[in-house]
């Protein structure tokens, strides 16, 4: 029994599909990856920003005419409200830049894939198919009917 000839140019295109198929799940995989960390970064956020608030309220609680050291418990808290503001806003930025560099990159692979199946097809296309293609375009090649 002879082997098909075709079977090694299907078994590269099933390759391809299943290699296009993990790079996307990985793609999609990543960003879920990000994303449950950026809530986890809101989520600590907060906690913290619970916890200096509940120190300005002790310090208030426990000495209320020590204004100066309200004041810095108030400044703190106000002043790593707004790091932990600033770090989150960079790290959202930083993981929609890679977000979009990857699904570009998941994209620009596709089509390099699609093209070199056409290009697979058309180099394996009976030569009877090429002259009807040709006859079609008054004898000359696609690639020059099309200009």
């Amino acid at each position: 029994m002879s082997e098909n000839p075709r079977t090694p140019t299907a078994e590269r295109l099933f390759d391809s599909l299943l290699e296009r198929q993990a790079t996307v799940f990985d793609a999609i995989r990543s960003n879920s990856e990000r994303y449950h960390r950026f809530n986890r970064s809101i989520i600590e956020g907060a906690r913290q920003t619970s916890r200096d608030w509940t120190e300005v309220n002790r310090r208030w609680l426990t000495n209320p005419t020590d204004l100066i050291g309200v004041y810095e418990a108030v400044s703190e808290a106000f002043g790593n409200g707004q790091a932990r503001a600033l770090a989150l806003s960079r790290e959202w930025f930083e993981d929609a830049v890679e977000t979009q560099r990857e699904s570009r990159e998941v994209f620009r692979q596709g089509i390099g894939d699609v093209r070199e199946v056409v290009e697979r097809a058309q180099a394996n296309v009976p030569q009877i198919f090429r002259r009807n293609s040709e006859r079609t375009n008054g004898g000359r090649p696609q690639a020059v009917a099309e200009k």
